[in-house]
């Protein structure tokens, strides 16, 4: 009699631990329901079960990337799907922190054919110029990563914009901090 009545303790013990950590789970992931409301089917914000780590997955373009932690997660974000305009397709991911809410990011992923025979940097400046964007260029390396990179103050109040290649695309990352630009591509699946 005294091992149901333990069995039996123990079996209320984990159904209340079960329900306590499912209602956990749907509060800590509130804010990331949120945010994918908007999102289409494909492209969705993740969040850890435990702490604050937030990473963008994107299954459209089939690429993905962490959120520097600093940010405190994300407080906006948009996908613009894939377009072509004056000669280039791409698409688009822009999102706005949590923490400072003055941070804003942007990645284009451009599709490329015969991207082996693209000198980047000569891309990206004809890029800029198409766009009416004005930039001093230099090339550098992040990770595994060629980069061609400039800081765009006419139009863009100072951002930074890295480019680098993988695959048959091009990456455009734009933020105000060279730091963040260089953690998301380091942390990232491209």
């Amino acid at each position: 009699m005294a091992k149901k009545i333990v069995f039996l303790i123990v079996g209320i013990v984990v159904l209340i631990l079960i329900g306590g950590g499912f209602f956990y789970w749907q509060e800590n992931q509130a804010d990331v329901k949120e945010l994918n409301k908007t999102l289409p089917e494909g492209v969705k914000v993740v969040k850890s079960l435990f702490g604050d780590e937030y990473k963008v997955v994107n299954k459209i373009d089939n690429y993905e990337f962490k959120i520097p932690s600093e940010w405190k997660g994300i407080k906006e974000i948009e996908y613009a799907p894939e377009e072509t305009e004056q000669g280039y397709t791409a698409s688009s991911i822009g999102l706005e922190d949590k923490e400072s809410m003055s941070r804003i990011l942007a990645i284009d992923r451009f599709r490329i054919e015969n991207l082996e025979d693209i000198d980047l940097e000569s891309w990206a400046k004809t890029n800029f110029e198409i766009f009416g964007l004005v930039g001093d260029f230099s090339k550098d390396k992040v990770g595994k990563y060629e980069v061609a990179k400039t800081q765009e103050n006419v139009h863009l109040g100072g951002m930074y914009v890295y480019f680098f290649k993988q695959n048959s695309k091009i990456y455009a990352v734009t933020n105000s901090s060279e730091e963040f630009i260089r953690y998301i591509i380091t942390n990232g699946k491209w």
